[in-house]
């Protein structure tokens, strides 16, 4: 009996641990590249002019809600925070999509203009202070899944870098369901109970 409630408490348990995997909407995302994280000139695919600024996330970071669609983006770059100057001001900037193979493929890869950030409200083209927040639009069903495959990324453009200063592609930050699903299994075969003995009741 005390066998047959122990499992029935683990397939319970086990079943929690995969509805809540399942539960997220909202998706954290790192800025990667073939150079390293952030934006930065070594994620470019191109040669780049002069000594290039850096930036990265800031804030809230970047984030998708897998309800609404949206795509929040909080980046900056400059010393004023943080990070060192582009080149000049920021002449646009973008999300840049999709690339034809999915990350890590995606960092070698170029593609058009998705959605342009510098007309936007909370875009600051400063070479010592500049950045972007916000949440542009909502993404298609299509764009969705591209973003999940790692074939978007940001592209911050300078006069001297007219192709792109520095880069960065959107890559999801994995969720740790996986790593909760086997704690919580760990725990439970901690705790099983003994296998039940025989009694011996001195007849035979």
């Amino acid at each position: 009996m005390a066998t047959r409630r122990w499992a029935a408490a683990t397939g319970f348990a086990l079943l929690f641990c995969l509805s809540g995997a399942g539960s997220a909407s909202v998706l954290d995302f790192d800025l990667q590249g073939k150079a390293g994280n952030g934006l930065i000139a070594g994620n470019e695919n191109h040669t780049i002019n002069g000594t290039p600024g850096s930036g990265g996330e800031v804030g809230a970071g970047i984030t998708y809600n897998d309800i609404t669609n949206g795509l929040s983006i909080n980046i900056a770059w400059g010393s004023g925070n943080g990070l060192t100057d582009l080149t000049g001001t920021a002449t646009g900037g973008h999300i840049h999509g999709p690339t034809a193979s999915n990350a890590p493929g995606s960092f070698n890869e170029d593609a058009g203009i998705l959605i342009a950030l510098d007309p936007l409200t909370g875009w600051n083209p400063s070479a010592t202070s500049g950045g972007f927040s916000g949440t542009p639009r909502a993404l298609t069903d299509t764009e969705e899944s591209q973003l999940l495959a790692g074939r978007f990324y940001i592209n911050i453009h300078t006069a001297t870098n007219s192709s792109g200063e520095i880069r960065g592609y959107l890559i999801q930050v994995p969720e740790p369901a996986a790593a909760t699903l086997l704690l919580g299994a760990s725990v439970l075969f901690l705790v099983r109970p003994p296998a039940s003995r025989k009694r011996h009741t001195g007849l035979g």
